[in-house]
């Protein structure tokens, strides 16, 4: 999940639940408030009642009807219910038929007052104690709240609507100023993209941001990690051309002089498998020198020069030519019986001295490798692909060193004193690499490897 998805989510989530519960807390506080207060109006016209019964003068008639009249809407859907209980007695006579608890009755009469609801309709008892007659009076106020209910429905409904528009609302902001936030990583990635291994001098503008806070010590810190890098690399290209040249040289004099030295040497002089050995040694060397120099120089920036349209299968003959020259020995097999009629699907876009030496080092390895065995270089052509796949019966790579087969200077443990330095088949790789091509390797020991290369076109 991305980090502007986790804001907006997080944001989101705790305001909604901030305003569900203040939408409950105020619909729930407004409905037990308009309830308190119904009753007390209950309460109001249960005492008037039983006053204006027990006292039944003008006077109080006159206040009875004047409060009925007041509270008339509220109490409309009610009725009074006047019960007379025999002094020092709590058994009534009879009861109204009302939704009422036994328990009701007692507590009006233990307590004075009591309050009860049954669905939307309240109830109210008042206990009075009648000096003016023999028997007590109980009064049951019952009334329905229709403006009460009406103001809670409108209120439920203003807090649910606004409660979406809120959310709405939150929502919108949450999205706002996550992207506010993240604007300056998402530059930062934006131009992050553009650097690359051939312009490491390229720097990250602090456009959304100040140097003190984070984004702009993270944007310095990468600029001054960029600067050593960019100097680092340097460093690396102008190592490689001096040692080129510095190591080069020598060898190519030591080869040449054991070349014309071994000229005028009888192979019965001693001297002359010493000078043989030389002139092998430092042709070892050069060959070394040689791929890591293009081992380095394919990696400084990523890109690839003078590519053009090579057919595949003519490349494949050139190092089967070539390696044959070198190897007489070896036995390499072209096999072209998959490939298409139109010699067109057979065309890939790529360097072709790059390819020449990647292929060659592949070959070259299944002629070492391959216990003097034949060598099957097969081509099969699919709509945007080409594979080739190299095939030996040699001595293959024992299974713990196959995780380590791409790495620099490593050999198999089963070579014994077959001679290599490691690197052909990481310089192979790495130019596929350069083109989006997929190297992978196959292999059984004592059975032989299958190294297969998938070339788009």
């Amino acid at each position: 999940m991305k980090i502007r998805t986790k804001v907006i989510a997080l944001f989101s989530a705790i305001s909604v639940i901030y305003i569900v519960s203040f939408a409950l807390y105020v619909s729930y506080f407004t409905k037990d408030s308009l309830q308190t207060k119904f009753y007390h109006r209950l309460e109001e016209n249960a005492t008037i009642v039983g006053n204006h019964t027990i006292q039944n003068d003008a006077y109080n008639n006159k206040v009875y009807y004047e409060v009925t009249r007041k509270y008339l809407r509220q109490l409309a859907e009610g009725k009074d219910y006047l019960l007379r209980i025999v002094k020092g007695h709590t058994d009534l006579r009879y009861k109204p038929d009302l939704p009422l608890p036994d328990s009701f009755y007692e507590e009006a009469i233990v307590k004075g007052k009591v309050q009860f609801l049954h669905h939307k309709t309240s109830y109210v008892g008042m206990y009075f104690v009648d000096s003016l007659h023999q028997e007590n009076l109980l009064v049951i106020s019952e009334g329905i709240d229709e403006y009460g209910h009406d103001e809670q429905q409108m209120l439920d409904h203003t807090l649910l609507t606004g409660g979406l528009f809120a959310i709405i609302l939150v929502f919108l902001l949450a999205f706002y100023f996550s992207n506010r936030l993240l604007a300056p990583i998402n530059a930062i990635n934006k131009e992050l993209t553009q650097v690359d291994i051939s312009n490491l001098d390229k720097r990250v503008k602090n456009k959304y941001s100040n140097e003190e806070d984070e984004i702009g010590v993270l944007i310095s810190n990468f600029n001054a990690m960029m600067k050593r890098l960019d100097i680092s690399v340097k460093s690396q290209q102008s190592f490689i051309g001096n040692a080129s040249h510095s190591l080069r040289t020598p060898l190519t004099i030591i080869g040449g002089e054991a070349e014309l030295a071994l000229q005028h040497l009888d192979k019965t002089n001693e001297a002359y498998y010493s000078v043989e050995a030389i002139a092998k040694h430092a042709a070892k060397m050069n060959l070394i020198i040689n791929n890591l120099l293009l081992l380095s120089r394919t990696g400084f920036d990523g890109k690839i020069e003078n590519k053009q349209w090579i057919r595949i299968d003519e490349l494949l003959y050139e190092v089967q030519k070539s390696e044959k020259s070198m190897n007489p020995d070896c036995e390499i097999f072209l096999d072209y019986s998959h490939i298409p009629e139109d010699s067109s699907e057979m065309n890939i876009f790529v360097n072709l001295d790059l390819f020449y030496i990647a292929f060659s080092n592949i070959v070259s390895n299944a002629c070492k490798y391959g216990n003097n065995k034949t060598v099957t270089i097969s081509l099969v052509c699919h709509l945007n692909l080409v594979v080739v796949k190299i095939s030996d019966h040699g001595i293959g790579i024992p299974l713990h060193d196959q995780p380590h087969i791409f790495d620099s200077f490593y050999r198999a443990s089963n070579v014994g004193a077959i001679y290599g330095n490691g690197l052909g088949l990481v310089l192979a790789k790495h130019i596929f690499e350069l083109h989006q091509a997929i190297l992978s390797v196959s292999s059984i020991e004592n059975k032989g490897t299958s190294v297969s290369v998938y070339i788009p076109k």
